[in-house]
């Protein structure tokens, strides 16, 4: 499945669709965005990438105890770095709205 280019064009348009649509959604949300939330979102964006594609690197060269092992890390990581991110974003940029 991850072998062929398909899997990582999909996930490429994805990621670009997600990219475009951001600002649309943070106006949706009222959330007022400025220069440092941006860097902080853009950073926690490319780490969740990094949470996908390194993993499957791995899965790919045939070290795949060690890439889910890192999956699962990075994983969690991405999960409590993106709610706290989450809620940083709703009420520092709803409170200056």
């Amino acid at each position: 499945m991850f072998e062929g280019g398909l899997f990582w064009m999909i996930m490429g348009a994805l990621f670009v669709l997600v990219g475009i649509s951001a600002p649309i959604w943070m106006e949706d949300l009222k959330i007022k965005m400025n220069k440092v939330r941006w860097t902080l979102l853009i950073l926690w964006y490319m780490f969740v990438l990094l949470t996908v594609a390194s993993p499957m690197t791995l899965i790919a060269e045939n070290e795949a105890v060690a890439g889910y092992r890192m999956g699962m890390l990075f994983l969690v990581i991405a999960i409590v770095t993106g709610v706290a991110l989450w809620r940083y974003l709703l009420t520092v940029g709803r409170k200056e709205a």
